[in-house]
C-alpha cells in the first residue's frame, strides 16, 4: 500500500497517539510481512502466526509512551518484537521441559525415599526378633564396622562375633516372608563385604 508524505506523517501522528483507526490502519499495511516472518519463526511450534502479531501489537498499543518518526522504524520495530516473542516462547517451553524433568526426577528420587523408608523400617522390626546382642552387632556391621572394631567395643574376640552375626542370619532365613527377601540378600551382601 503506497501513501504519500503527508498522509504517513498524519497517519504517523495518529499512531503514535495511540488512535484507534489509524494504529489498525499500520495493522494492515505490515500485518502480510509479519504474518510470513511469524509463520517462518513457528512453523515448529503450536503458536498461530497471527497470536504472535496480535500480541506484539497488544505490548505496542499498551505502550504509549513508544514514538515512531517514521513507519519503517515501527516495521523495523514490529519485525524486532516478533523475533523476541519467539525467543521468549523458546525460552518458555524449555523451562517446562527442565522443570517436568526435574519433577519426573523428583518423583523418582521420592518413589526410592518410600522404599528405602519402608525397607529399613521392615529390617528394624526384624531386628527386634533378634537377642539384643545380635542384633547390635548386625546392626554394627550393616553400618560399615569391621569385625574387630565390633570385637573391640563388645569386647568379645572376632570369631565369636562371626558366629554371632551367622546365627542371627540363618534364623533370619528362617522367620523372613517372601516380601523381605531383599533384605536377605542384603544382609548376605554385607556378610561377604565385611568379612575380612
Amino acid at each position: 500500500m503506497m501513501i504519500s508524505e503527508k498522509e504517513e506523517a498524519i497517519l504517523l501522528k495518529n499512531f503514535n497517539r495511540r488512535i484507534e483507526k489509524d494504529f489498525g490502519k499500520v495493522y494492515s499495511l505490515f500485518y502480510n510481512d509479519l504474518f510470513y516472518f511469524a509463520a517462518k519463526l513457528h512453523q515448529h511450534t503450536e503458536v498461530e502466526p497471527r497470536d504472535a502479531i496480535h500480541d506484539i501489537f497488544l505490548n505496542l498499543w499498551q505502550s504509549a509512551s513508544l514514538k515512531f518518526e517514521h513507519l519503517t522504524d515501527i516495521k523495523a520495530y514490529l519485525f524486532v518484537s516478533l523475533r523476541n516473542h519467539f525467543k521468549s516462547y523458546v525460552r518458555h517451553h524449555q523451562y517446562i521441559k527442565e522443570y517436568e524433568a526435574s519433577l519426573l526426577l523428583d518423583k523418582d528420587q521420592f518413589e526410592v525415599d518410600i522404599i528405602e523408608s519402608e525397607t529399613l523400617s521392615t529390617f528394624h522390626h526384624i531386628l527386634e526378633l533378634l537377642p539384643e546382642e545380635s542384633a547390635e552387632i548386625l546392626k554394627l556391621f550393616l553400618n560399615g564396622w569391621k569385625a574387630e572394631e565390633i570385637a573391640q567395643k563388645l569386647g568379645k574376640n572376632k570369631q565369636t562375633i562371626y558366629n554371632k552375626k551367622s546365627e542371627a542370619i540363618a534364623y533370619l532365613k528362617n522367620k523372613l516372608s517372601k516380601d523381605s527377601l531383599l533384605l536377605l540378600f542384603i544382609l548376605n551382601d554385607y556378610e561377604r563385604e565385611t568379612r575380612d
